[in-house]
């Protein structure tokens, strides 16, 4: 007699037997499709920010951007927010992930590239600061991806040693993020290029920016109107991509940053 997958039972095992053996086969299947099914959705932390709110001074709210939390999903993996939270639980945040997503927010503080603050602004946040260095070492250490945006690419910038401009203009739009306010030129035979083309429109909300590029990094992207850079990516073994725009704001109008959310969760 056969059974599941062409197996062949004596017929002098008793009807239970049969069934117990069935259902055990039937188990080892259905853990294997779902082994399976896990393996294709990556958990993607996502750094998360905290401000006051707006109403209330006194009392913080933590959060992310949904862009980012739709645009995971969309891709097919599984968003995880992490909250500011002591640097010391960095490694154990990084444990749960595959993939780490820094997001945009406040000034890196310059003491963490050897500068004094130079500009008129009270929007820094150090134990920010802190958090976000130390899943970046952490996320390094465990090889794992790491994509950031705007304040992150600033900031991994400064833990791999670079530098940046703590004052750039006509890099903040005034029209909502759904909608472009630049160039992009983008470098050969990147993934960038074939993601974007060789030139392309993107939003813009910074106003400071990379000065001294970190070892390990190269410039794949710049503003063609005065070179401020505009993405970078590893040059080692990392997996490393970082940009300054906020392709978050634009995933579900446009599909370069669409197609870079897809890039990020299945293929960095």
């Amino acid at each position: 007699t056969f059974g599941l997958e062409g197996e062949i039972f004596s017929s002098k095992k008793s009807p239970l037997s049969l069934a117990l053996n069935c259902v055990t086969i039937s188990l080892e299947n259905e853990w294997k499709y779902m082994e399976k099914s896990m393996k294709k959705q990556p958990v993607i932390g996502i750094t998360g920010n905290e401000r006051p709110f707006p109403d209330d001074p006194d009392a913080n709210m933590s959060y992310a951007a949904t862009g980012f939390v739709e645009a995971v999903k969309e891709a097919g993996g599984i968003p995880l927010i992490l909250p500011i939270g002591d640097a010391a639980l960095a490694k154990d945040y990084i444990s749960m992930i595959d993939k780490l997503i820094i997001t945009g927010g406040q000034n890196v503080l310059p003491k963490f590239y050897g500068e004094e603050i130079t500009i008129d602004s009270d929007d820094y946040l150090l134990k920010r600061d802190l958090f976000e260095l130390a899943l970046i070492e952490e996320a390094r250490a465990a090889k794992k991806a790491i994509f950031t945006v705007c304040r992150g690419t600033q900031l991994y910038n400064v833990a791999l040693g670079g530098t940046l401009h703590q004052d750039i203009e006509h890099h903040w739009q005034d029209n909502p993020g759904q909608y472009t306010s630049q160039e992009l030129v983008t470098k050969d035979q990147t993934i960038l290029q074939e993601i974007y083309g060789k030139t392309s429109r993107i939003n813009s909300f910074h106003h400071q920016s990379i000065k001294d590029l970190a070892d390990g990094l190269e410039v794949i992207a710049r503003d063609p109107k005065d070179d401020i850079i505009e993405a970078v990516q590893s040059t080692d073994e990392s997996r490393f991509l970082g940009v300054q725009w906020h392709p978050e704001l634009r995933f579900d109008k446009s599909l370069a940053d669409r197609k870079l959310f897809e890039y990020v969760v299945t293929q960095l």
